[in-house]
């Protein structure tokens, strides 16, 4: 389950869906994972991804600028 909420949270940042993001974030809470392993495992690998798809020109700015902010 917990991999599946990290997939969750990391997709969420790859389709800028801040909203999601934060439901997932507090869902995360909830469960009781640390608040550095939803980061780290969940938050950090969606934007490596978006950074990844930003360098192969597969993401452009405009996809970045609307991302979820904090």
């Amino acid at each position: 389950m917990t991999d599946e909420i990290y997939s969750q949270m990391a997709q969420a940042v790859i389709d800028g869906e801040d909203d999601t993001a934060a439901v997932l974030a507090q869902k995360g809470l909830d469960m009781g994972l640390s608040a550095a392993d939803i980061l780290d495992k969940g938050f950090v690998k969606g934007i490596e991804e978006v950074g990844d798809l930003f360098g192969k020109g597969e993401f452009f700015l405009p996809e970045l600028v609307q991302g979820p902010r904090p």
